[in-house]
């Protein structure tokens, strides 16, 4: 399963979009305007890990 992102956590701050080495995740305003990552291509995510151990708000989860 590709990453997934907690949008109650996450602070839009880029972490995991910069560690990404596949650069499936992007930071997007959501609803509220507030800036957040989103997966933006979860067929190329190749679950290694990275994004999860780079967010510091521990929004990222891989299942």
């Amino acid at each position: 399963m590709p990453a997934k992102v907690d949008k109650n956590k996450c602070e839009g701050i880029g972490a995991c979009a910069q560690a990404c080495p596949t650069d499936v995740i992007e930071i997007q305003k959501d609803n509220n305007g507030d800036m957040k990552s989103v997966i933006a291509r979860p067929e190329d995510c190749v679950e290694c890990g990275i994004c999860v151990d780079a967010c510091p708000m521990e929004s990222i989860t891989i299942e």
